[in-house]
């Protein structure tokens, strides 16, 4: 067995201290999160993002819904994690929603594991390049799922036949523009998102609107994050 880092060992014992409260939840008992989108909650079985189980979602929009998510997660009481393996979100504009941790692509399904087993968490998102569900990876974060009884999303790619898949896009068609005085569209208010969730026994397409935040151009505002020129400071 592989020795576990010194990283993921802290951030065990920082959890323990944190959240003494947390228990994990009976792995058939605990339910669903609600997405915060009415729409898609009576897409997905159940109405919302299994409990105890993995859900692989790909495509544009991803980020904005699963965010929807954790915002409804933390309104309801509740805590929720993203785990930013690539360094694409930056706390300057991300206040008031999940925990976010930044691990890095190689530690990254580690600290995912480490915060679902905690049973601390109702929801916990990983993102990030390196993210796969391949060999053992896959199995040992839904293993840690249903341990802590916690929905887990994870951004990426490939996935099993068994896990809860959604591929989502946005509608071109769908765009909603705030015009300016002489008629010309001066800022997105809203798009539309085309989501495909599919699982065994399961095939669904559901269409929502969602409304757009908008933040000024990021320029490395933190160390080591990477901005929208591609480069790092």
């Amino acid at each position: 067995m592989a020795a576990v880092p010194a990283e993921v060992l802290e951030l065990r014992k920082q959890l323990a201290e944190r959240f003494p409260d947390a228990q994990p939840v009976r792995y058939g008992t605990t339910g669903v999160v609600g997405t915060g989108v009415a729409a898609l909650d009576a897409a997905l079985p159940a109405g919302g993002l299994p409990r105890g189980r993995v859900t692989v979602w790909r495509g544009k929009g991803a980020t904005a819904v699963l965010w929807s998510a954790c915002e409804s997660v933390v309104r309801g009481g509740e805590r929720a994690a993203w785990v930013d393996g690539s360094g694409a979100l930056t706390g300057a504009y991300r206040r008031g929603g999940p925990l976010l941790f930044r691990p890095g692509e190689e530690l990254a399904s580690m600290v995912a594991e480490e915060l679902l087993r905690s049973g601390g968490f109702a929801l916990v998102v990983l993102t990030g390049g390196g993210v796969g569900l391949g060999d053992g990876e896959g199995v040992r974060l839904g293993r840690g799922a249903r341990e802590g009884g916690a929905a887990l999303v994870a951004v990426a790619e490939g996935a099993p036949v068994s896990h809860l898949r959604v591929r989502s896009s946005l509608d071109v068609s769908g765009f909603r523009w705030r015009v300016g005085p002489f008629g010309e569209p001066v800022a997105l208010e809203s798009v539309v998102v085309t989501a495909r969730l599919e699982s065994m026994g399961l095939d669904r397409r559901v269409r929502f609107r969602l409304p757009v935040e908008h933040h000024d151009v990021r320029l490395s505002l933190e160390p080591g994050l990477v901005d929208r020129r591609g480069t790092r400071r």
